[in-house]
């Protein structure tokens, strides 16, 4: 029953999107009572208009709302992650648990786990609180890395806001440290099931579903998402960028990624995001500048070396290009498809002896990989070891991974036929 639920609110992203697009218009015409300008206050600062929903909240006079208003206009300052301004919001909040709430989550934009759990400890000694409290308890404790401690808290703060997104997301991160992806899936999906309108729940499903799972399609549709709700969040528009490469669609990527840019030239994975857009579309040169832009900011990005050995290749200059492979190899040393392709480009530029140690290298780590063992049976067919380039061969055929298995078995029929003496 819970998966059809999720399966139905994923459904209706394309209608919550359009949803969203004209809410904020909506919320505007009701603005003029209080209780409007707090519901248009949220709405903006979920939307990423921080200033704006500031503006509004800070206009509200109602006494009866007005420390709504305030909490809100703290929770505008926290998500914008400026600790100085989010501490003076917390502080207008009148004196009680819900300000010692927010001045820990304020101390957490800050990095100050150790302030944030005083303030904590405050707020557990007014009353036993409530799902703000356990939440940032739950934040807190992540953070610390009480990871046993983070997960009871969040688990009380789902039974306490079960409408809200935190919580579950707070939970998937656990499950996702510690390599419980199928945990950590299912929280993500109930974080996106609690609040489909949470752009950064379509946002943390969408990059998991990309990252760990290949399944760029159902990321697609988050990513496109969380970017509409949240027009202007350099985040999502990177990870947008990357689906839409992982996808083919290398056009709409650099769109995404220059988007990105212009807001926030600094933002991980853009620079780089942007050359493998680039490469999709086969502008070579063009998407050599951002590989090199993306490693003069992170240089053990090993995404961006495999981006730049590829330019590097399809420019004709091999032996830089094997320096980038060797740079990537050295910054992502488990990752078995980087050594094949640096692998394949010493086999085609005829240096066999350092294309075999690649491939030995992979295949001590994964002795049935159906690539590298192809691979080991080629450079042994032209080094004329027809007994190993056999037992490579029908190794490949039986192995892990795909391979052109008609390419395959020609190679090893070839192998059959009698060595023809020179002439002399």
């Amino acid at each position: 029953m819970k998966t059809c639920l999720v399966l139905a609110a994923l459904s209706f992203f394309p209608a919550v999107a359009a949803a969203q697009e004209t809410s904020i218009a909506a919320l505007r015409t009701n603005a003029t009572t209080a209780s409007g300008a707090v519901a248009l206050g949220r709405a903006l600062r979920r939307a990423g208009h921080f200033d704006e929903a500031a503006r509004v909240l800070g206009g509200i006079r109602d006494p009866a709302l007005r420390d709504a208003a305030r909490w809100e206009t703290a929770r505008v300052r926290i998500d914008q992650g400026n600790y100085r301004p989010a501490q003076a919001a917390c502080n207008a909040i009148p004196v009680g648990q819900r300000r010692r709430v927010c001045l820990a989550r304020a101390y957490l934009v800050w990095h100050r786990v150790a302030l944030a759990e005083r303030e904590l400890n405050a707020a557990r000694s007014m009353s036993a609180g409530d799902g703000e409290l356990q939440l940032t308890t739950g934040d807190a404790r992540r953070m610390a890395s009480d990871l046993p401690a983070a997960e009871s808290a969040y688990r009380e703060a789902a039974q306490a806001m079960p409408d809200r997104a935190e919580p579950q997301l707070g939970l998937g991160a656990l499950a996702e440290v510690a390599q419980h992806l199928d945990e950590a899936e299912a929280a993500y999906r109930r974080a996106v099931a609690a609040d489909p309108t949470d752009p950064q729940a379509a946002l943390t499903l969408g990059e998991f579903l990309l990252r760990r799972r290949a399944n760029a399609t159902e990321a697609l549709t988050l990513l496109r998402r969380a970017t509409t709700d949240h027009p202007q969040w350099p985040a999502a528009l990177t990870a947008l960028g990357d689906a839409l490469v992982a996808t083919g669609d290398g056009s709409a990527a650099r769109a995404a990624f220059e988007s990105a840019m212009r807001l926030s030239p600094t933002q991980s994975g853009v620079q780089s995001g942007l050359g493998r857009a680039l490469l999709a579309q086969q502008l070579w040169a063009d998407a050599e500048a951002p590989f090199r832009r993306a490693l003069q900011q992170v240089g053990t990005d090993a995404s961006a070396y495999v981006g730049l050995a590829e330019v590097l290749e399809h420019t004709q200059r091999e032996p830089e290009a094997m320096q980038a492979w060797d740079a990537a190899i050295d910054r992502a040393p488990t990752d078995a498809a980087i050594r094949l392709r640096a692998a394949d480009l010493a086999h085609r530029t005829q240096q066999n002896a350092l294309a075999r140690a690649y491939v030995d290298r992979v295949l001590t780590d994964a002795p049935r990989n159906a690539a590298a063992l192809l691979l080991r049976g080629i450079i042994a067919t032209e080094e004329g070891d027809r007994s190993a380039a056999r037992a490579a061969l029908t190794a490949a055929l039986g192995g892990e991974g795909s391979i052109d298995r008609a390419a395959t078995e020609q190679r090893l029929r070839e192998l059959d036929q009698p060595v023809r003496p020179r002439r002399r």
